[in-house]
């Protein structure tokens, strides 16, 4: 039963679930297996949204061929599903780990499995955002995707950015509510778990920031140039 009441508490009570963590009442293992859940769901609802984006790319292949290369990425989504909870593991590997340094530096008390542990607790705000986002593609369905952006929803400032600069997509794309809220559960984490200031909370997760607005940028400028 406390398996799923820290599943509520993170968007209610984070606190209680912070304090658990501290006490080392709750490891990484439950977090885990509820972002891995819906991360597998995630991907089998992202699966004819795929499918939808693969027919827009202008080809002059033969409609055989093209089947081919929709039969090989529906295989690939396959693959993603079965190996969804050790992508889970390794991205939150990364973002403990990038972000780590600074927090041991800055709390004597830290220690890399209550900061892994918090990590994928605050990853269940995030993926429940990207669940919602995805669903809302496919309610809106996949008939209606005419270009690419048809294939994405967000509640992010995005659509503020010029139509000719991928650099201020990307950029302004990581201002995303759910985002924000990750980043400020973060912030009250590492003060809860490890007495940090918000300051040095604060400190510790611009590293992340920076390689998470990184990606997008890339993402965008990758997703214009194959468009």
């Amino acid at each position: 039963m406390t398996f799923f009441r820290r599943f509520v508490w993170m968007f209610v009570s984070p606190s209680r679930v912070f304090d658990d963590i501290r006490e080392r009442r709750v490891g990484w293992v439950q977090p885990w297996i509820i972002v891995s859940v819906f991360y597998v769901l995630i991907t089998w609802l992202g699966l004819p949204i795929q499918r939808a984006l693969l027919e827009l790319n202008p080809s002059d292949m033969p409609s055989d061929q093209l089947d081919g290369q929709m039969a090989m990425m529906q295989k690939f989504a396959y693959v993603q599903l079965v190996l969804a909870p050790a992508g889970v593991l390794v991205l939150a590997l990364l973002i403990a780990g990038i972000s780590y340094v600074l927090v041991t530096v800055l709390s004597k008390a830290a220690t890399f499995k209550q900061y892994f542990t918090m990590t994928l607790f605050v990853d269940i705000v995030g993926v429940v955002g990207y669940l919602l986002t995805t669903a809302i593609v496919r309610l809106r369905g996949v008939d209606a995707i005419a270009v690419p952006d048809d294939a994405r929803f967000s509640l992010s400032l995005r659509m503020l950015a010029p139509e000719d600069s991928a650099a201020l997509k990307g950029l302004f794309g990581t201002i995303e509510f759910f985002a924000i809220w990750s980043f400020i559960l973060m912030v009250m984490g590492l003060r809860r778990v490890f007495g940090l200031s918000t300051g040095a909370a604060i400190a510790c997760l611009v590293p992340v920031w920076l390689v998470y607005a990184a990606l997008a940028i890339l993402g965008e400028m990758f997703g214009g140039m194959s468009g």
